[in-house]
């Protein structure tokens, strides 16, 4: 058979789908040795020495393709090209499937997000109504749609119409070693001039991440309870909404933020086994991966209280309204005042981490392939 993938949003500049294509592709293509994998990539979009995890395996053919995503392009050029070739079945890792392609394919829809959090500007409501159209598109001629959650389940049946049977969850995982040395974690830490102990916030500085709320609660923690901590914040800045950094530092005790920007997984390892805790008040995640990657040092964890963390998270964090900078700070002063309670935590973290892993991802992306070419 054979199968083509979607790697256009392949790499390490593409967020939590970049990381998706990079960490379960390789894995399927470990598994499954007798199926011919078309591999469709946007060279421009790659980092030197990225697209080398493929170059080992015999049953694959690298298509390099200047289309971009969410572009006019992608539905008529992209398709076109898909048609080009034999394919039995395509797997699409998001959800901007051309409209016009008509084969079988199974596509991943991460979260419904966007219908819950709209854009900042009108200008938008052109592309908010062309998301719409070619969300639903892709889930309705899918022969099978993957989602990364239960609660992420619930709303694409409930928002897009679809029956629950043709959705299938299959957890994320993290491939971090949290194997680092204390040299490495020294360092990264002299870098980044980080002087105290930090909680570490990892994502991009996009809306839904509610990063103002969660740097006002900790400009509370910081003046009620005259704690001498940092926040470290990694990730890059949306494009969308560059005032979200500003509005983030706009506090009392802004000298304890530290922003990195975006950076490697060596640093991000060492960040994570620094760190204090892990937090994050997003209003809406499909699944939260830095909170998994986290889990897998031993972190505790703060974040707000939605279906999904307590879903992915269960009890190794501590929940807060991810509306309420004083709910958020009292959080963080309950996790810093008991020192037993932490250790509790960092235990749950460990155990819960083991649910959590990219080969059973891998070996269960194969199995709905199989289904559908049966």
């Amino acid at each position: 058979m054979n199968i083509g993938l979607d790697l256009r949003l392949f790499g390490y500049q593409h967020g939590g789908i970049g990381r998706y294509c990079r960490e379960l592709f390789p894995g399927i293509l470990e598994l499954d040795k007798n199926n011919k994998y078309f591999l469709f990539v946007n060279q421009k979009n790659f980092l030197d020495g990225e697209l080398d995890v493929f170059k080992k395996f015999s049953n694959t053919e690298i298509i390099t393709t200047n289309i971009r995503h969410y572009s006019l392009s992608e539905q008529l050029s992209f398709c076109r090209l898909l048609n080009k070739y034999n394919l039995d079945l395509v797997h699409f890792p998001n959800f901007n499937v051309p409209i016009l392609y008509k084969k079988p394919f199974v596509v991943t829809i991460h979260d419904m997000v966007h219908h819950k959090i709209g854009g900042a500007k009108k200008s938008h409501l052109f592309h908010f109504l062309a998301y719409k159209k070619v969300i639903h598109n892709a889930a309705v001629k899918a022969q099978k749609i993957i989602t990364v959650s239960q609660t992420s389940k619930n709303d694409i049946a409930k928002l897009l119409q679809i029956n629950q049977d043709k959705i299938n969850v299959i957890y994320e995982g993290s491939s971090l070693n949290p194997d680092v040395s204390e040299s490495l974690v020294d360092k990264v830490k002299k870098s980044y001039l980080i002087l105290r102990p930090y909680f570490l916030f990892v994502g991009v500085l996009e809306r839904k991440k509610n990063l103002v709320n969660l740097t006002r609660g900790f400009d509370y923690f910081l003046q009620k309870y005259k704690a001498d901590m940092d926040m470290v914040v990694v990730g890059k800045s949306d494009a969308h909404y560059p005032e979200i950094k500003h509005h983030a530092l706009d506090i009392k005790y802004s000298n304890h933020l530290v922003f990195t920007g975006s950076i490697g997984d060596s640093e991000l390892r060492a960040l994570y086994k620094g760190a204090y805790a892990f937090v994050s008040a997003s209003l809406h995640e499909g699944f939260g991966l830095p909170g998994v990657e986290a889990l897998g040092f031993g972190l505790p964890l703060l974040v707000s209280n939605t279906p999904v963390f307590n879903e992915i998270y269960d009890n190794s964090a501590i929940y807060f309204n991810p509306l309420d900078p004083e709910d958020i700070g009292e959080k963080m002063n309950l996790l810093v005042r008991d020192n037993q309670f932490y250790e509790q935590l960092q235990e749950k973290s460990f155990q819960r981490s083991q649910l959590f892993d990219w080969s059973k991802a891998a070996q269960e992306t194969l199995d709905i392939y199989r289904e559908v070419i049966s």
